[in-house]
């Protein structure tokens, strides 16, 4: 029977790799899923060592790694202090009927506190020996990644204690994406390359933005962000979306393409992301 299983295992891992690129899939169902069942080890008395998951919701970095806003009297936040190993399960949400024919997956890793000059002080030395140490300026670009999935984060992290925590390694990825396509993917295989062709479009194309479009970015701040600025300018393009600054108010702003884009399409999703907006403005009825 054990023979059996292997065999059965191993056949259903060909088939998974086989219809596409499994990596590639993982990053997209980050990019559609903004909350996951995170899964840490117990501290309390009596389930020491257990696992215990709870709904959190999550955004990604621009290395593709996933990252979460946790108070610092939250269990998982006691959890990670003593163990940073965890889970991070995300399925299908809008699959039906048997939830076991759709896609889902389990990113095993270890996730660290994230630490800036501004809140360091809070932190013994012995407990920032062991954090991912980013700039204010890094901090800020994460709360706007996280900010558009969750609107009003910078409520939980500038004035209750909270903090960013993100998976600093991947070891693996059990991957399942209907029956039949099942396999491991390794850390490595998650590892996302530059886009060298991207790279090279890119400072021209954000001096076009800023040049000729930014009536076009008010729109986008105005129908996808809920707010109206007086003046905008493009910051950063990369392969997930675009980040920008507004002024008055004065605010970073992240708007996802909702996938992985090459320098071929940046033209058509900008604009696409453009009128998504405009649509969600209401109309001047009066």
């Amino acid at each position: 029977m054990s023979d059996e299983n292997d065999e059965s295992n191993r056949e259903a891992e060909k088939n998974a790799r086989s219809h596409s690129e499994p990596a590639q899939d993982v990053h997209q169902w980050l990019e559609d899923v903004h909350f996951a069942t995170l899964s840490t080890i117990s501290q309390d008395e009596g389930i020491e060592g257990f696992p215990i998951g709870s709904v959190a919701p999550f955004a990604v970095d621009s290395d593709g790694k996933p990252y979460i806003l946790i108070a610092e009297i939250a269990a998982h936040t006691k959890n990670l202090l003593s163990s940073d190993k965890m889970n991070l399960f995300i399925r299908n949400p809008e699959s039906q009927g048997d939830p076991q024919t759709s896609w889902r997956a389990s990113l095993i890793g270890r996730m660290k506190r994230v630490v800036s000059p501004r809140n360091k002080e809070k932190f013994s030395d012995e407990h920032l020996q062991n954090c991912i140490h980013v700039t204010d300026d890094e901090e800020d670009i994460l709360l706007a990644r996280y900010s558009e999935r969750v609107p009003h984060a910078d409520r939980y992290l500038k004035v209750h204690n909270f903090s960013f925590w993100k998976m600093e390694s991947i070891l693996k990825v059990r991957y399942i994406a209907g029956f039949g396509r099942i396999c491991w993917i390794s850390g490595e295989e998650m590892e996302i390359e530059k886009d060298a062709e991207l790279e090279e479009i890119k400072q021209p194309s954000i001096e076009h933005m800023n040049e000729d479009h930014e009536d076009s970015m008010i729109t986008l701040c105005e129908g996808s962000h809920s707010f109206v600025p007086e003046r905008v300018e493009l910051l950063d393009i990369e392969p997930r979306g675009i980040l920008m600054q507004t002024y008055g108010p004065d605010r970073l702003v992240y708007s996802s393409f909702g996938k992985t884009i090459s320098a071929s399409d940046l033209r058509v999703e900008i604009v696409r992301l453009i009128k998504k907006a405009r649509a969600n403005i209401p109309s001047d009825t009066s």
